[in-house]
């Protein structure tokens, strides 16, 4: 029989990192007075800067250094307050009405809806535990001729996967054969301390390198960072009018992620989510031993195997009642198939410890019943 909480489930559906007050609040306290001391205010707000202000577009370049064998030109960089605003302009100009975008078999929901909005296609990509398959890549860039690929190699969402180094050579030598575009999503590459290099180090001719702070800083900082081949056009890519959407970053966000750049604050900050992600990732160890389960020690979110004599959704209802909200696989399966017997859930977003640890115990609670 099942047990329902008093309490509300605790929110396990995301994938946010966790909070570290201790660290961040002094950290973003300081940058924004070193912002409003060296800033001219009317100057910063009151005008429009579509690609971002020369500094803050130097201090992206230097942060993307944190997985870019070197600094790329400044004028190749755009500022957006999100990866998802920077791919609905990506996907809108260069996969466009009628175009095939081509996306790992489970992977960012959001990518249907940006399909939905600019008429293009989705073909889904599948996956092992290394991230895209070649063969089935090549089958699908001879079948289906996407113009562009959009990938997460690392720690995949949200099956966990971690893409090789022999793995990426092979996915970039196949886009390269059949002219497609790379869209990398590097969200989650600043967490883990050993990772393979991004697909753009291998073919930046092709690539549009994103990295942003919402998985490693903070959700609600809103800075994000592209780079863009060096033969394409950012201002014409990315004009104010584009993806009917308002990517702009704000100024004051732009501001303060120069500063905690620049002043070594967004390292400290990345260093104490890591910590805690892993002492979180710990706690799911010690609560969900002997389960079937997939992740890394710094990654957001766990790659779970639901009960084989349960449906999906008969388990994600039962984790509900008990107390915890998790999502299950047919969420991230975009462009038809079957969606495997897993959910995902999130260790970030339970505002603390303890309120985790009842997430977790409501997910044993479940399975083992």
């Amino acid at each position: 029989m099942s047990t329902k909480s008093t309490l509300s489930p605790v929110p396990m559906t995301g994938n946010l990192p966790p909070r570290v007050p201790d660290v961040f609040n002094d950290e973003y306290r300081a940058a924004m007075q070193v912002v409003m001391a060296e800033r001219e205010p009317m100057d910063w707000i009151g005008v429009h800067q579509f690609l971002g202000f020369h500094e803050d577009r130097e201090a992206g370049a230097q942060f993307v250094t944190r997985r870019l064998p070197e600094t790329p030109n400044h004028e190749r960089l755009v500022l957006a307050h999100s990866t998802q605003a920077i791919l609905t302009v990506l996907c809108g100009s260069l996969v466009g009405v009628g175009g095939t975008l081509a996306v790992e078999e489970l992977t960012y929901p959001t990518i249907a809806k940006f399909a939905k909005q600019s008429g293009f296609a989705l073909v889904g990509v599948k996956l092992d535990d290394r991230g895209i398959i070649p063969d089935a890549f090549e089958k699908v860039c001879q079948e289906r001729k996407p113009q562009a690929l959009y990938t997460l190699p690392t720690l995949q969402n949200p099956t966990t996967s971690m893409m090789s180094l022999a793995r990426r050579e092979a996915i970039v030598a196949i886009a390269q054969k059949y002219g497609v575009k790379i869209f990398e999503d590097d969200i989650y590459s600043l967490l883990p301390e050993r990772v393979a290099p991004p697909l753009a180090s291998l073919a930046p001719e092709i690539t549009y390198y994103m990295l942003g702070t919402a998985k490693s800083v903070g959700a609600g900082l809103k800075a994000a960072y592209l780079v863009t081949p060096e033969t394409s056009d950012p201002a014409r890519l990315f004009w104010p009018g584009s993806g009917m959407t308002y990517w702009m970053i704000a100024p004051a966000n732009a501001g303060v992620s120069t500063v905690l750049i620049r002043n070594g604050g967004v390292d400290r900050i990345i260093s104490a989510v890591r910590e805690e992600t892993r002492a979180r990732q710990q706690m799911v160890t010690n609560a969900l031993g002997g389960i079937s389960l997939r992740t890394t020690p710094e990654c957001l979110h766990v790659w779970m195997e639901a009960p084989h004599d349960r449906s999906v959704l008969d388990f994600v209802a039962d984790c509900k009642r008990r107390g915890a909200e998790v999502g299950p696989a047919a969420t991230f399966l975009l462009a038809g198939g079957v969606a495997p017997h897993y959910v995902r859930f999130g260790t970030g977003k339970a505002h603390d410890r303890a309120e985790l640890q009842r997430g977790l115990e409501a997910i044993a609670g479940a399975y083992f019943s």
